[in-house]
């Protein structure tokens, strides 16, 4: 009877988060909040006259609902360690880039940096050593060597 395993736990050991981790994961939930509350107040303006038919004015506030709600799955799956999810926030921060320039052109600078900003400092999180080997991607430098 001594020969036999110690059993293993019910419930696998938690893997501490590196800030990095947080922090993007936290940035990521306020960019996918901003799009929500983006969305809602689409929503409150849906009356007005534009250039736009009602049919296509639906259809982008679908889209934009779907966009803040697609960004918030991503943060969760990124705070779970899911690797997918460095695909989907590069897209998303290169997406905002492109987007925050022309805010510089227009004298926005305001809205451009509030857009650049996060989205710089994701990419470079995101690719941070301790991230990626809490994605799994790679091992950690301070796990022990196998062998």
């Amino acid at each position: 009877m001594m020969n036999q395993p110690a059993p293993k736990p019910v419930r696998p050991e938690i893997q501490r988060r590196p800030i990095s981790v947080l922090l993007v994961s936290g940035l990521l939930v306020l960019e996918g909040l901003a799009v929500l509350f983006y969305a809602f107040t689409y929503a409150m303006a849906l009356g007005q006259a534009g250039a736009l038919g009602m049919g296509a004015r639906i259809f982008m506030l679908v889209l934009i609902a779907a966009a803040g709600v697609w960004q918030l799955l991503v943060a969760h799956h990124f705070f779970r360690a899911r690797a997918w999810t460095r695909a989907a926030v590069l897209m998303w921060q290169v997406f905002q880039i492109i987007l925050a320039i022309p805010y510089f052109q227009t004298g926005d600078a305001l809205m451009a940096w509030l857009w650049l900003v996060p989205a710089a400092l994701i990419i470079v999180l995101i690719f941070d050593p301790r991230t990626t080997a809490f994605l799994g991607d790679r091992p950690s430098s301070d796990a022990e060597p196998e062998g």
